[in-house]
């Protein structure tokens, strides 16, 4: 009697959910609007909900956020992603606030963090990178007089927020690989090949840059 071994195969790499880079779809007022108007209009609000420091004020903000995301026709699954990536560290940080606080304190901090985090993830939703990237090299620019190198800051966070993503995936990647292997709770099973494609990608990047005259940008 003979049996058929089958291989299985491997399953691919899901896409997950990623901080920068992931602009909602459309050509709503708010994805048209200046960046440096949305990022000035953000550290307004991120300034109020930390002097204010109402519960009431965090929740307008929450409202006015919703609102404007419906408005703009951003889908609430792309919205409310935030929750599900971190909702392990909210629901940590609001037991904490809960056990050292009074209830009324820890729901108006809870509530103030989530203003901000929503805020931005708003933001992020509605602009894209190089638009970021432009206002933060606006931002720079007077520090030029100084004779720093603006242009090689703002090619270093581009460089960073590329990074993300990959060593992202090279952690997942690691981290399959370690279950294959039956050493899913192998420490350096999971972390010494992100850190080898980490030292990896950092020369490659650098060598690219070399190529192309990392030291004309100013």
């Amino acid at each position: 009697m003979s049996t058929v071994l089958r291989r299985r195969r491997p399953r691919p790499l899901q896409p997950r959910d990623q901080v920068f880079g992931q602009r909602a779809p459309g050509n709503s007022f708010l994805h048209r609007a200046p960046a440096g108007l949305k990022v000035t209009v953000l550290a307004a609000v991120a300034l109020g909900v930390m002097i204010i420091r109402e519960p009431q004020l965090n929740l307008a903000v929450l409202a006015a956020v919703i609102i404007v995301s419906a408005a703009a026709r951003i889908p609430a699954g792309m919205l409310l992603t935030l929750l599900r990536r971190i909702w392990l560290l909210l629901a940590a940080m609001l037991a904490a606030q809960l056990a050292f606080n009074d209830l009324v304190t820890g729901l108006e901090v809870f509530s103030r963090v989530l203003a901000g985090l929503f805020s931005a993830h708003l933001l992020i939703l509605s602009t894209t990178t190089h638009e970021l990237l432009g206002v933060f090299r606006a931002l720079l620019k007077p520090l030029r007089l100084l004779g720093v190198p603006t242009g090689k800051i703002v090619l270093a966070a581009l460089v960073t927020l590329r990074a993300i993503p990959y060593l992202a995936d090279q952690f997942y990647l690691a981290g399959q690989q370690a279950r294959a292997r039956g050493l899913e709770r192998s420490i350096r099973a999971r972390t010494v090949p992100v850190l080898l494609s980490a030292v990896a990608y950092a020369r490659d990047t650098g060598r690219a840059l070399c190529a192309r005259g990392i030291e004309e940008i100013n």
